[in-house]
């Protein structure tokens, strides 16, 4: 488990963000939690999470870059939120954060996004 948590966050920290020279950003440990997908998909049943979108990281931050991983953004009616992440060659769903006082921008309901 620590293995593939480890290869995530070096995947996480180096491929993805390849391309942002020159804004200053580094690399932290995240505090996430990693599991068989089933285990992850019963956590996101058992909260009543609703997933929202889903947008992929791409290899070196480019748009046309090669997606590497998928992030699913979740919310529910007690107003907390879930991110979830993974890749096609991982065999573990990674939940990114559970954050919980969410505030919707309403000025973005129903414009589309």
């Amino acid at each position: 488990m620590k293995k593939i948590l480890l290869i995530i966050c070096l995947l996480w920290n180096t491929t993805s963000y390849a391309d942002i020279e020159g804004y200053e950003l580094f690399g932290m440990n995240m505090p996430m939690m990693c599991g068989a997908p089933e285990s992850v998909d019963r956590y996101i049943e058992d909260n009543s999470f609703t997933p929202i979108n889903i947008s992929f990281g791409k290899e070196r931050a480019l748009k046309d870059g090669i997606a590497l991983y998928a992030v699913t953004y979740y919310i529910n009616d007690k107003a907390e939120t879930l991110a979830v992440a993974e890749t096609p060659t991982d065999p573990y769903k990674c939940m990114i954060f559970h954050t919980f006082d969410m505030k919707m921008n309403q000025s973005l309901l129903g414009t589309g996004t």
